[in-house]
């Protein structure tokens, strides 16, 4: 079980990093929508997003993928909105 702990651990280290550059990514293009004077909320992207769970690698686990990108979502589009 410690194995499997420290194996989540070293991921959790990843998703974090990944979370970060994602949120980076996304204070970018929150400057660039105000620049440009584009709406935050964009439904056809996030759909585009989760398309991709239904190939077979995510079958089995799409639909807690699905709330984990939900949440992302919400918390990028409020990132992007300026909200805390």
């Amino acid at each position: 079980m410690n194995k499997i702990r420290r194996d989540i651990d070293k991921l959790d280290d990843k998703i974090f990093k990944l979370l970060k550059a994602r949120l980076s990514k996304a204070k970018k293009i929150a400057a660039l929508k105000k620049y440009m004077k584009v709406q935050v909320n964009d439904d056809e992207r996030e759909q585009e997003i989760l398309d991709k769970l239904d190939c077979e690698d995510y079958k089995p686990y799409k639909e807690q993928i699905t709330v984990i990108y939900k949440e992302i979502f919400k918390q990028m589009k409020d990132l992007e909105s300026g909200e805390d």
